[in-house]
C-alpha cells in the first residue's frame, strides 16, 4: 500500500482522487495539506479524512509516501521541492514549474533521495494515445497538424464580479497557456517532435494575464521512416469562451479528426475518397486521470519495469517546459520574479 497526500482542495482534486480510487486500490488517500486550517478540514471531511496538515514540514516528516500537488502554480516548485527534500514521491499538476532549472533542480533532487518527480498529464497516461499514435501510419505523409483547447473558465462571472481569481493572476503564474495551452504543448512534442521555430502571439487581460493565443510550432521529423517530415503544428487556446473546434492531423492519404485534446475522447479518420473510420471512442464513465495516478503508482513501486518509461516521461517534460518558456518569451507572457526563484 502507498498511503498519499493532496495539496489543495479544488475540482481536479476530487477527480484525481476518483482516479485513484478507480485505477490503483493500494495507492490510498490518507492525508490532506491546506493553508487555511478551515478549508483542509472541509476538504478532509468530505473525503474521510482525519490527518490534517497545514505545516509543509509537518507533512514531510510523516509516515505519508507521496503527495499529489494542486495548489496555484507559483508554489508548485517551493512544495514539490520541500516534499522531494524530505524523501516523498510527488505528482505535480499542469504546469508543475515555470522555468527549466526548477525542474532540473526537481529532478536532481528526486534522484538523490531515490524518489519520484512527475508532471500531471492526463492526456499521456490514457489508452487513446496509443491508439492514435498507431493510427497515424494510414494517414500517409503528414505535414499539418491543428490544435484546439479553448474553453470558457468558471472563474469568468468571479472575475466580471469584481474579484480576481488565482487563474486570471499573474502572480500565481497563471492565465491560458500555463492552463490550457500545455495541453496543446505536450502532445505537439510527444508526437513531432521539439520544434525547430516557434512563432507566439497573446491576447493579454487587464489583469495581465494571457486570455488566448496562438502558437505555430515547426517540428522536424520525429520517424526514420519519412512520415513525419517539416510539420507544420498550430495551436490556439483560451479560457474566455468555448470553441468546440475540431482537432486535425492531416496527411495526404487522410485526416485524424480529434475530438478533444484534453482526453482525446473520440476520434476518427477521414481518408480522400471519403470514407471514414473510428479509431477512439472513450468511456467516459471512468475518470480520465486514474491514467495519470496508476502510472505514477507505478513509477513509485516499479511495477512492471517502469525506469526506462519513468526517464521517458521525464525527457519529454523537460522538452515540453523549455517549449513553454519560448512561447512566453516569445508572446511577452512574464510574472513576478518570485516565481523564478529555485
Amino acid at each position: 500500500m502507498i498511503k498519499f497526500a493532496t495539496v489543495g482542495a479544488g475540482w481536479i482534486v476530487d477527480s484525481f482522487l476518483k482516479g485513484a480510487k478507480e485505477n490503483a486500490p493500494d495507492f490510498v488517500h490518507s492525508a490532506v495539506y491546506s493553508f487555511s486550517d478551515a478549508e483542509g478540514q472541509a476538504f478532509g471531511a468530505k473525503h474521510g479524512i482525519t490527518r490534517i496538515y497545514n505545516d509543509l514540514d509537518a507533512l514531510g516528516e510523516s509516515d505519508i509516501d507521496a503527495v499529489y500537488i494542486a495548489n496555484p502554480n507559483a508554489f508548485h516548485y517551493p512544495t514539490a521541492k520541500t516534499l522531494l527534500e524530505h524523501g516523498k514521491n510527488v505528482i505535480c499538476e499542469k504546469t508543475s514549474v515555470i522555468t527549466s532549472e526548477q525542474l532540473k533542480k526537481l529532478y536532481e533532487i528526486a534522484d538523490e533521495k531515490g524518489v519520484i518527480f512527475m508532471e500531471a498529464m492526463k492526456g499521456l497516461y490514457l489508452p487513446e494515445i496509443h491508439q492514435l499514435t498507431e493510427a497515424f501510419s494510414k494517414l500517409g505523409e503528414i505535414h499539418m497538424a491543428k490544435f484546439d483547447f479553448c474553453r470558457y473558465s468558471s472563474k469568468m462571472p468571479a472575475l466580471k464580479a469584481g474579484e480576481f481569481p488565482n487563474i486570471f493572476n499573474p502572480a500565481m503564474a497563471a492565465g491560458g497557456l500555463m492552463d490550457m495551452g500545455i495541453y496543446l504543448v505536450y502532445p505537439a512534442l510527444y508526437w513531432f517532435g521539439t520544434p525547430s521555430k516557434i512563432l507566439a502571439d497573446v491576447s493579454m487581460m487587464s489583469t495581465g494575464a494571457d486570455a488566448c493565443g496562438t502558437v505555430l510550432f515547426h517540428c522536424p521529423a520525429k520517424q526514420e521512416d519519412g512520415v513525419f517530415k517539416n510539420i507544420h503544428v498550430s495551436i490556439s487556446y483560451g479560457k474566455t469562451s468555448t470553441s468546440r473546434h475540431d482537432n486535425l492531423i492531416m496527411g495526404d492519404l487522410g485526416v485524424l479528426h480529434i475530438d478533444t485534446m484534453e482526453c482525446f475522447d473520440n476520434s476518427y479518420i477521414e481518408y480522400v475518397d471519403g470514407t471514414k473510420e473510428v479509431v477512439t471512442k472513450r468511456d467516459t464513465s471512468f475518470s480520465n486521470m486514474g491514467g495519470e495516478a496508476l502510472q505514477f503508482y507505478k513509477f513509485i513501486t516499479d511495477k512492471e519495469g517502469t525506469k526506462e518509461r519513468y526517464e521517458q516521461s521525464k525527457k519529454l517534460t523537460t522538452e515540453v517546459i523549455a517549449t513553454m518558456e519560448k512561447i512566453r518569451e516569445q508572446a511577452g507572457i512574464v510574472f513576478p520574479e518570485h516565481v523564478y526563484s529555485l
